[in-house]
């Protein structure tokens, strides 16, 4: 059951559960649509962050989490909005960056992340349609190492995006907790 777009076919694919929202944001409908063997396994909550598992085997992944601290503009009508960093050992993917805005981005909107002193650029998913245009990826995957080095580092991230109707956001993310988080993934994704 797959519910998250996966990265665009010129980049590395990304999946998660649809319980894994139900289980990070108590989001009653979608509880109802997971059964328990479709499940992720909570593998720790640490301070802003969680970690989880889904899949086994083959199909086995892991990724650690983190929602916003704060959302700018306040009041605009957005839907659920999250940070994610994800191995799947199987397909070869080790700290895929990705993140869900609640919102259907603007085709030229170039999202990107601040931490520190460093600065990543996304790409969003509007080219693809559905539910890919609501998500953005780390434009250069051989940044995602550093941008993992810099969360676990760093005190809070920033994101900023602008929507279909073109709204800038930001979302501010602490940091608190990414380091374990990171680890837990590391240590049962390997």
């Amino acid at each position: 059951m797959e519910i998250m777009p996966r990265r665009p076919l010129h980049a590395k694919a990304l999946t998660t559960a649809i319980a894994a929202l139900a289980l990070t944001f108590g989001i009653a409908g979608l509880a109802a649509t997971a059964s328990a063997q479709d499940a992720p396994k909570l593998l720790g909550k640490y301070d802003d962050w969680s970690a989880y598992s889904y899949g086994s085997g083959d199909q086995r992944m892991c990724y650690a989490m983190s929602t916003p601290t704060k959302m700018l503009p306040a009041g605009a009508n957005r839907g659920d909005v999250y940070f994610m960093v994800t191995h799947r050992p199987a397909r070869n993917t080790k700290n895929e960056i990705s993140m869900r805005v609640g919102y259907a981005f603007k085709s030229t909107s170039r999202p990107f992340a601040t931490i520190g002193n460093d600065r990543f650029q996304m790409f969003n998913g509007v080219k693809e349609g559905g539910e890919h245009q609501y998500w953005a990826w780390l434009e250069n995957p051989s940044e995602e190492g550093k941008m993992v080095q810099a969360l676990k580092a760093g005190s809070s991230m920033e994101i900023k995006g602008t929507s279909a109707r073109d709204t800038l956001t930001t979302d501010t993310y602490s940091l608190r907790g990414s380091s374990a988080a990171l680890k837990k993934i590391d240590d049962t994704c390997k």
